[in-house]
């Protein structure tokens, strides 16, 4: 998977074997999807985070509600884009000088000990420990690998489980409703558009309806379970389900996902 990228199999038709012969392409691909705002869990452990949610949720932008709360969340995006390029960018340059220093003070330890180099050691070690959780967090959230949990290192199998979810959103090569193998990139977004454009303006001659007869003979709420449905949503209903979210959920249209409002309830 992360040598290869992409993998093609193609049947062709047998004639007159009795098998058919299979293509097995293994390429390279160098396809580089545009990436949308995702809020990173790591951003809300710094010591920075609660000042510039602090900051942007002081202003009022609109007099609806849930239109300041939109205007609020858009205008966040910037300054925590900021954050993880000032803090969380080049981890990986950052863990290979931790590991450069580490291995040069033991050296140093093993050939002339002294209570500073050991302090010195103490330190590198836990700036290590950190940028390596920093980094298995963020894979681990990129790859939604849910059943795994953090503290492993685990993140060869994190990095291959997103190599596979990006490949996985391509489409390489696509049969057209006339039967032609499309490869190009063009030819395989006109017929997406053709495909989804003809679907457009088309109705179902009949739509299926709940017969209540027969949902009458099965089980059937009450007046009381009746009027429960229908009461209004209470706050301490909205907090219970929203913790009862997990934390690595799919964000949504806007970036945000569940562990960033559990860590702001009280803004």
């Amino acid at each position: 998977m992360m040598q290869w990228g992409h993998v093609q199999t193609i049947y062709e038709l047998p004639q007159l074997s009795d098998h058919t012969l299979m293509l097995f392409n293994l390429k390279t691909t160098h396809w580089i999807p545009r990436t949308p705002f995702r809020f990173f869990n790591i951003w809300a452990d710094h010591s920075k985070f609660r000042s510039i949610i602090e900051d942007i949720w002081a202003r009022q932008m609109a007099t609806d509600p849930m239109e300041n709360l939109r205007r609020k969340l858009r205008m966040l995006k910037s300054p925590l884009k900021d954050l993880n390029k000032e803090e969380f960018k080049g981890i990986e340059m950052k863990l290979s000088k931790a590991r450069m220093d580490i291995q040069q003070v033991q050296n140093q330890l093993t050939r002339n000990g002294s209570d500073t180099l050991i302090l010195l050691e103490k330190k590198i070690l836990q700036d290590l420990e950190k940028w390596s959780n920093i980094e298995e967090s963020a894979l681990k959230q990129k790859s939604r690998a849910k059943w795994i949990q953090l503290g492993d290192g685990n993140n060869q199998y994190f990095s291959a489980v997103i190599k596979e979810r990006v490949n996985m959103k391509q489409i390489l090569i696509l049969t057209s409703l006339t039967g032609v193998i499309l490869s190009e990139q063009k030819d395989i977004k006109e017929e997406i558009l053709t495909f989804y454009k003809s679907l457009m303006g088309s109705a179902a001659q009949t739509l299926p309806a709940v017969n209540s007869v027969i949902m009458r003979k099965g089980p059937v709420l009450n007046h009381q379970q009746g009027r429960q449905l229908c009461r209004p949503v209470t706050d301490e209903e909205i907090h219970s389900a929203l913790l009862a979210i997990g934390d690595d959920k799919a964000p949504g249209v806007d970036g945000y996902n569940a562990y960033f409002y559990k860590k702001n309830l009280g803004q």
